[in-house]
């Protein structure tokens, strides 16, 4: 149950699989959620089967069930969109994350002007617990996680890496170059949450997604999305508790 991320959700859009509790499927939600974007005018980010982006509005809901958005001003671009099996948009509704599909968007004119087409999305990710957003951990005190796992000759072995962000269903940590591989669907059930305020704190961890940062020096390190498995109410008030602690602390010192 990861992780929508205040500062990354500009630069990919959320994992369906990992947000799927989080789908409204009720058409009639649907149409009014979308009625209201396009009502309020709100600016989406427009991923192109998922990678690159633009920035479009949405222009209008049909009688026939298709929604109606503004083609991306670079033509090269748009020629992609004209080919593309989905449009993933996001975009903020009264401050509630929203994340739709509109599958084979289809080039056409709107009131004179170059728009794109598509049926209805069949759910919306609709995101309203603030606790669910990512936070930046503090670098002043790094965050770490210790990942127990079975070694190629069968001993256990610990590795510890750094987290790099965290919400209350998962966190992101920078991916050890040589100690631990990190793939797409891997479990780590023996895992230690190391946080500031007590003992560690014993948790699951499932790769969700891999992609390659790079940092201010220029080095290139691999990010792990995680999600959390099985976390208990008790470990999930601990996580929100020391998130609270770490959005004010950023607050008191001006971070963002």
């Amino acid at each position: 149950m990861p992780e929508p991320s205040e500062n990354t959700t500009t630069l990919r859009p959320l994992d369906t699989d990992t947000f799927a509790r989080y789908a409204v499927h009720d058409p009639r939600e649907i149409i009014r959620l979308l009625g209201a974007v396009v009502e309020k005018r709100l600016l989406l980010t427009a991923f192109i089967d998922g990678g690159e982006s633009f920035i479009t509005l949405a222009l209008a809901l049909t009688d026939d069930g298709a929604v109606i958005v503004d083609a991306c001003p670079d033509e090269v671009r748009n020629a992609r969109v004209g080919s593309a099996a989905r449009l993933v948009c996001t975009t903020r509704l009264d401050n509630v994350k929203l994340q739709f599909a509109l599958a084979v968007p289809a080039r056409i004119e709107y009131e004179g002007r170059p728009a794109l087409r598509a049926a209805l999305p069949d759910s919306i990710i609709r995101l309203q617990r603030r606790e669910f957003y990512r936070l930046p951990t503090s670098q002043v005190e790094p965050l770490m996680c210790v990942i127990t796992h079975a070694g190629e000759d069968g001993r256990r072995q610990e590795v510890q890496v750094r987290i790099v962000d965290i919400s209350g269903g998962g966190l992101a940590v920078l991916v050890p170059p040589r100690e631990l591989r990190f793939e797409p669907g891997t479990e780590y059930r023996q895992c230690s949450l190391r946080l500031p305020d007590g003992n560690p704190l014993p948790v699951g961890l499932k790769v969700r997604n891999l992609f390659e940062i790079e940092k201010a020096s220029g080095v290139k390190v691999q990010r792990a999305g995680c999600e959390f498995m099985g976390l208990s109410n008790q470990a999930t008030a601990r996580i929100q508790r020391y998130m609270f602690k770490l959005e004010r602390d950023r607050r008191m010192t001006g971070e963002h």
